[in-house]
Order: C-alpha cells, then structure tokens, then sequence
C-alpha cells in the first residue's frame, strides 16, 4: 500500500485545526473586485480564504455587518505560514524540552538546599532506612540507584551543598530564559541555546568516554541535533546568507508575495 504523502502546508492545517481558520472580511457588508484574493461572493454566497493554510470557505453574508468594505492589506497582519511556522513548531519543540530540564534543575536544587539545611537529621533516617532494607550499614553493601546517589549527598558538607544548589539554580534560570526566548521566537534566544548547548556537547562526550548509557547517547544525539538546526536552518552566525537571507525568506514565505503565488489562476475580477 501506498504511502500518502504529507500536505505541504502541514502545519497550516495543523494549526488552524488547533485555533482556527484566519479568515477577514467575515464582518463586511460588501466585497468588490478589489478583495477577489481574500474574499468572493457569488449567487449570494461568501467565499472566505484563510491567510494561514488557503482554504476556502464558504459562508451566508453578515445579517449585521460590521464595517463597510474587506479590510484593506494595511490593515491584515498576515499569520505565520510556510517555513516560519514550522520553525515555531520546532522551537517550541526546544522551549519544551527546556521546561522539562528547568523542572528537573528545580527539584534537583530544592534536594541539594534540603540537605544543606537538615544535613545531620536526613543522614541519621539515611542510615537508619538502609540498615532496615539491608540487614546492614550503607557503608557495608553496594548501594545503587537513586538511594545510592543520595548516599553520596552526605559526603560533602552543608556549605558544599548549597554551592552546588545555586550552581545549579543559575542553570535552571539559564534553560529557563532559552525556553521562554524561543517560545516567542526571539532570536536572541536562538543564539543563547546554541551556545549553551554547544558548551555542554565535550562534556557529554567525555562522559561517554567515561560509561556509556542509552541516556547519555540519547542526550548527546538531542543535543546535537539542536545545535545543528539552530546554527543552519535559523542561519545563525551568519551562515547561510544570515539575518539578511531570514527576512528575505520572511518577506517571500510569509508575505503577500506568497498569498498571491498560492493563487493559482487569479483572476482580475470577482467570478
């Protein structure tokens, strides 16, 4: 069987299915050959194009019309179409994976601060919860996992541990900031992710070199990939032609150049 082949216009539909068609005129009482690229009526019905995925839609006229006249193109902001908006999809796709990474930093900094804070009594009910599980002390059997992992929180001091809870509080604000950047699609928050990410690639790949694990590879991979599309597909540094080429693209994908080149047959008055 025959695989079907995705729309081209994939994230259009995908996101006027989430929050609608982008339609104008709904609200005017008369429609001229003028608005034929976004607004029709023939034998009494409207027909309606959305900005975002060019569908056509047909409506009765407004019992109560709003405004005289379709607005004019001054007027319409043009929704994010073409490969602007699948670049927000996948930036979002980031700013998510980012939220994870601030949830995780978080808890993991709140741990680090309790421990500071009630070192002497958490270490006794350590040993004590281990000596129950065991048979023995912690100090006497292999333990591993995440119980092993908090064994190893009492080896530093209280002082070493809250260190160690704003290092890693100021990285949480750090995944924080790229996540609410690339979100809204700031291109500040691009180069900011890149960086960052591009930084802590040696550092896995030494810990690869250390012990191999699915995570870590996993981790790597991710890591690697948005690096990658950040520095060539946002024509970041300069590549590719850089800001210059993105706004040229901008104007060419997402413009009105692109509404009236997806109009097949545009024809010079209203059918």
């Amino acid at each position: 069987m025959r695989r079907k082949r995705r729309p081209d216009n994939f994230y259009e539909l995908l996101t006027c299915g989430w929050k609608g068609h982008a339609l104008v005129g709904t609200d005017a009482a008369e429609v001229t050959a003028d608005d034929v690229l976004l607004v029709r009526e023939k034998d009494g019905i409207r027909w309606y194009r959305c900005l975002r995925c060019d569908a056509w839609l047909a409506d009765d006229p407004p019992q109560d019309p709003a405004r005289e006249r379709v607005p004019s193109r001054d007027e319409i902001e043009i929704p994010q179409r073409g490969p602007m908006l699948r670049d927000r999809y996948v930036l979002r796709l980031i700013a998510v994976d980012r939220a994870i990474h601030v949830v995780v930093l978080t808890v993991l900094a709140v741990v680090l601060y309790t421990f500071a804070r009630h070192n002497t009594a958490l270490h006794h009910d350590y040993v004590n919860i281990m000596s129950s599980l065991s048979g023995t002390t912690p100090g006497e059997s292999q333990v591993r996992g995440v119980l092993g992992y908090l064994g190893k929180a009492f080896k530093y001091s209280p002082a070493r541990l809250i260190q160690l809870g704003l290092l890693v509080t100021a990285y949480a604000a750090l995944e924080a900031t790229e996540m609410v950047g690339l979100w809204f699609s700031k291109r500040w928050a691009e180069y900011l992710t890149l960086v960052a990410t591009a930084a802590l690639i040696p550092l896995e790949v030494y810990e690869l070199s250390v012990k191999v694990s699915v995570f870590k590879v996993i981790t790597l991979i991710i890591n690697i990939a948005i690096a990658v599309y950040l520095l060539l597909a946002k024509r970041l540094f300069g590549l590719r032609g850089g800001h210059r080429v993105q706004l040229e693209r901008h104007r060419e994908f997402g413009g009105w150049e692109a509404i009236e080149r997806m109009t097949p047959g545009l024809p010079t008055s209203t059918p």
